[in-house]
């Protein structure tokens, strides 16, 4: 049960999360790459005061997948982990 009791957690959060993204492109009228687009000059401020190392490095460096990529490579990690403990 507790293997079930995860993945269904991961498929509740996945459909949560583009709920969520999909009410907030309804609510401002702007899609992702808009926002990304409107954001990114406080984000340049932000990683020039050189405080945020970590999260210039993951915006700069990071693979920017879309929600099906996110939720397969999501899914497949759950699932190795899941093996992996049921291996050993």
């Amino acid at each position: 049960m507790p293997v079930v009791a995860a993945v269904n957690a991961y498929v509740i959060g996945a459909v949560r999360r583009e709920i969520a993204e999909r009410r907030a492109e309804r609510a401002t009228g702007m899609d992702q790459r808009r926002w990304q687009a409107a954001l990114w000059p406080y984000l340049k401020r932000a990683f020039a005061t050189g405080q945020l190392p970590a999260l210039a490095t993951v915006v700069r460096d990071a693979a920017h997948l879309d929600a099906d990529q996110t939720f397969r490579i999501g899914l497949d990690l759950l699932l190795d982990g899941i093996e992996a403990r049921i291996s050993s």
